[in-house]
C-alpha cells in the first residue's frame, strides 16, 4: 500500500493528541499518560519515516509493536476503569488502532 506511511504518520499524530487531550481534559498535569503518549507517538512517527524510506520489515515490527502496546494498555484501561475511561478519546484511540492494525496488515502489492 504506497499510502501506509502516511496513514502510520497521522496514527502517531493522534496517539500524541491522545496524550496531550486527557491534560486538557483533566485540567492539569497528567505525566503518565503525556509520556506514553509522546514515546509511542514517536515511535509511530518513526515507523512512518521508515516506510518511507523503503525499510518496509522493521517499520512493519515497529508499528506492530507500537499499535499493540496502545491497544492493550487503552483496552486494559477501559476494562479496569470503565467509569473513569469508557471516554470518547479512549474509544477513538482503541478504533484508531485497529485501523491501525488493518493498515499495516494489509498485503503490500508486487513491484514491477
Amino acid at each position: 500500500m504506497p499510502c501506509r506511511w502516511l496513514f502510520t504518520l497521522l496514527y502517531g499524530l493522534h496517539i500524541v493528541w491522545t496524550g496531550l487531550q486527557a491534560s486538557i481534559q483533566a485540567q492539569a498535569y497528567k505525566a503518565n499518560a503525556l509520556w506514553f503518549c509522546l514515546v509511542m507517538g514517536a515511535a509511530a512517527i518513526g515507523a512512518s519515516f521508515l516506510y518511507r524510506a523503503g525499510r518496509n520489515s522493521v517499520a512493519w515490527k515497529l508499528a506492530g509493536f507500537v499499535v499493540a502496546m496502545v491497544f492493550g494498555f487503552y483496552l486494559f484501561c477501559l476494562i479496569k476503569h470503565p467509569e473513569e475511561d469508557a471516554t470518547l478519546r479512549v474509544g477513538l484511540i482503541i478504533f484508531s488502532s485497529v485501523a491501525q492494525a488493518a493498515v499495516i496488515l494489509m498485503p503490500t502489492p508486487p513491484r514491477r
